[in-house]
Parts: C-alpha cells; sequence; structure tokens
C-alpha cells in the first residue's frame, strides 16, 4: 500500500474534492480524512452552550392539555 498525503480545503459543506492523485481509473483506494482546524470543535462547543443557554430561559408553556392519540388521529 503506498500513501499519499494532500491538504486542501473545504470549499461546500460535506464535500471535498481531491485532484492530482497518482492513481488510476479503477484503482481501489481507502481515503482517511482528518480535519486539522482544531477550532471546529470548540466552536462546537461554544454554540452548544448559547443553545443550551437559550433553551433554559425559554417559557414555553402549552395553553391547555395535550390531545389524546385518538384525538390527532381522529380513531373513533
Amino acid at each position: 500500500m503506498n500513501a499519499f498525503k494532500v491538504q486542501t480545503h473545504v470549499e461546500a459543506d460535506g464535500e471535498l474534492h481531491l485532484t492530482g492523485l497518482p492513481c488510476r481509473k479503477g484503482n481501489r483506494v481507502e481515503v482517511i480524512v482528518l480535519i486539522t482546524d482544531e477550532d471546529v470543535e470548540a466552536d462546537r462547543e461554544e454554540a452548544r452552550k448559547r443553545f443550551l443557554a437559550a433553551a433554559r430561559l425559554s417559557t414555553f408553556e402549552s395553553e391547555g392539555p395535550y390531545p389524546s392519540r385518538e384525538d390527532l388521529h381522529e380513531r373513533r
């Protein structure tokens, strides 16, 4: 097995395009993606903390009892 290292940037969410690889059409390859941007996890944790703080401050309450399953599905 030969290893080939390439560094690139993600240009669209969830998509990665690799070019210039030393392989031919039909070759079997195995790809391992290592995200080297350490700030991603910190940003995700900060967003989670902000979401939980906002959820704790929420004053949402229902105005009455929830409908029964039969009422929701009109099973009478």
